[in-house]
């Protein structure tokens, strides 16, 4: 039987701030989609809509950043892509959907009763934990945008090739 060999290619920082800003595009998406067919909101949709511009933004922002990476032009579409990915990826989904929308909101809710739960998450916008798959995928956008997050500093913190 053939050895497999123990080196390894180094995955790009490139890649590395890129797929975990699509993979939390494309959770965030799922997720949404998933609650406007369980609860019948189609409004939830609307987060396709800003996703889809924000993922083309940010896969042309770090193609021309690793392509031309030692120009003024490459290192403006890295700081590019790290703008959008910490502003809308990591602040807006993560943070906000996934820290404050889900795992705040189960916290109060299971900790401390609905009733204090219903004080920052007033119906009919905010569903309480009644569906595991939305929660679950809710909750999951905070470690994922933290993930991005670092992944994205150590981008814009390589040395320029």
């Amino acid at each position: 039987m053939a050895e497999l060999s123990a080196t390894r290619v180094p995955v790009s920082p490139f890649r590395r701030a890129g797929a975990s800003a699509l993979l939390l595009l494309a959770l965030t998406s799922v997720h949404h989609a998933y609650g406007a067919y369980i609860y019948e909101t189609p409004w939830r949709l609307h987060i396709v809509h800003i996703s889809v511009p924000a993922a083309i933004l940010i896969i042309g922002a770090l193609t021309v950043g690793w392509a031309k990476a030692t120009t003024a032009l490459g290192r403006a579409a890295s700081w590019l892509a790290a703008i959008v990915i910490l502003a809308f990826p990591v602040a807006m989904i993560g943070i906000w959907e996934g820290g404050w929308n889900h795992v705040l909101k189960n916290v109060l809710h299971i900790g401390f009763g609905e009733e204090t739960a219903r004080l920052l998450f007033p119906a009919p916008v905010y569903r309480l934990a009644d569906d595991l798959t939305f929660e679950l995928t809710g909750i999951a956008q905070l470690p994922l945008a933290i993930i991005a997050a670092l992944n994205t500093i150590s981008l814009m913190r390589r040395p320029v090739r």
